[in-house]
C-alpha cells in the first residue's frame, strides 16, 4: 500500500510538473527539485489528497510518559531520513522518562532517544527502536525560498486526533517572536500539532509547526526547515533529557 501511495504521488507530481509548469527561474524543475519560490504561482498544485497519501506514512504521533509510566503529553513528528531520524518539538520531552511513536498504520515503537536538539528553536532530532531500515520520510525544501501567500498544509495530531490535515497560506516569512525569526502561517493547528510538518504544494517540508496563539485566529508559527537541517544528528541521548 505504501508503494502504491508513493507511486500515485510521483505520477501526479510528474504529470503536474511536466505538462502544466513553465520552467523558469524560481519554479520547480522537472525532477521536482526546488529551484526557487518567486514563480510558485505558475506551479500546478499537486492535489491535497495526493500530498496526504504521500506524507501520512512519514508522520507520527508521539506520546511521552513519566517515570511511573503515566502519560504526560502528545505531539507530532515526521521522519526526515530513510535511516529513521525524525524531527519533533523539544518541549514534548519536558519531564519525560520515555516516549512512544505511533505510525499511520497503528504500529507503535519505543523512542530510542534524542540525537540532537536546539533550545533556541525548540526542535529535537530523534530515532525509534526498530529493525526497520527503509523508513518512509519527507523531502526537506529550502525555507529561504518561500513567499507570503504560498499555499501550505500540515499533517499532524491536534488534541490527539491522528493524521489530521489542514490547509492555509504563508502569512509572513520572517515573523519575529521572542528573538527568533519564524514562519507565520494560517493552516489551523492545536495542542498536539507541535512537530507537524509544514508542507508546500509539492509535498516538501518548509517548516516544523511549533506554536500558536490561542487568543488569535489562525496565528501560527513554524520553525523554518533550514534550521532543522542545521542540526547534525550526534550520539544518542537517552531520556530523561538534562537541559541544564
Amino acid at each position: 500500500m505504501t508503494r502504491l501511495r508513493n507511486s500515485l504521488f510521483f505520477a501526479a507530481a510528474a504529470v503536474s510538473i511536466f505538462l502544466l509548469v513553465i520552467i523558469s527561474p524560481g519554479a520547480y524543475a522537472a525532477d521536482g527539485s526546488y529551484a526557487g519560490a518567486s514563480s510558485l504561482a505558475r506551479v500546478r498544485q499537486i492535489p491535497a489528497e495526493i500530498i496526504f497519501m504521500h506524507s501520512c506514512d512519514a508522520v507520527f504521533l508521539i506520546e511521552t510518559f513519566d517515570i511511573d509510566g503515566k502519560s504526560i503529553r502528545t505531539g507530532s513528528g515526521f521522519f526526515i531520513s530513510d535511516t529513521g531520524f525524525a524531527a519533533t518539538v523539544l518541549h514534548v520531552f519536558d519531564n519525560a522518562a520515555s516516549a512512544t511513536v505511533t505510525l499511520y498504520n497503528g504500529d507503535v515503537y519505543q523512542m530510542r532517544g534524542i540525537h540532537g536538539f536546539s533550545e533556541e528553536f525548540n526542535v529535537a532530532i530523534i530515532s525509534v527502536d526498530s529493525e526497520e531500515n527503509a523508513w518512509n520520510h519527507l523531502t526537506l525544501a529550502d525555507s529561504d525560498l518561500i513567499e507570503a501567500g504560498n499555499t501550505v498544509y500540515t499533517v499532524g495530531n491536534p488534541l490527539g486526533y491522528a493524521n489530521t490535515m489542514t490547509a492555509g497560506i504563508i502569512a509572513h516569512t520572517k515573523r519575529e517572536f521572542e528573538g527568533e525569526t519564524l514562519i507565520q502561517f494560517t493552516a489551523p493547528i492545536s495542542f498536539g500539532s507541535g512537530g507537524s510538518p509544514l508542507l508546500d504544494v509539492c509535498g516538501q517540508v518548509v517548516g516544523l509547526a511549533s506554536s500558536s496563539f490561542s487568543y488569535g485566529q489562525n496565528l501560527n508559527l513554524a520553525v523554518p526547515i533550514n534550521h532543522v537541517k542545521a542540526i547534525e544528528p550526534g550520539e544518542l541521548i537517552a531520556l530523561p533529557l538534562d537541559r541544564e
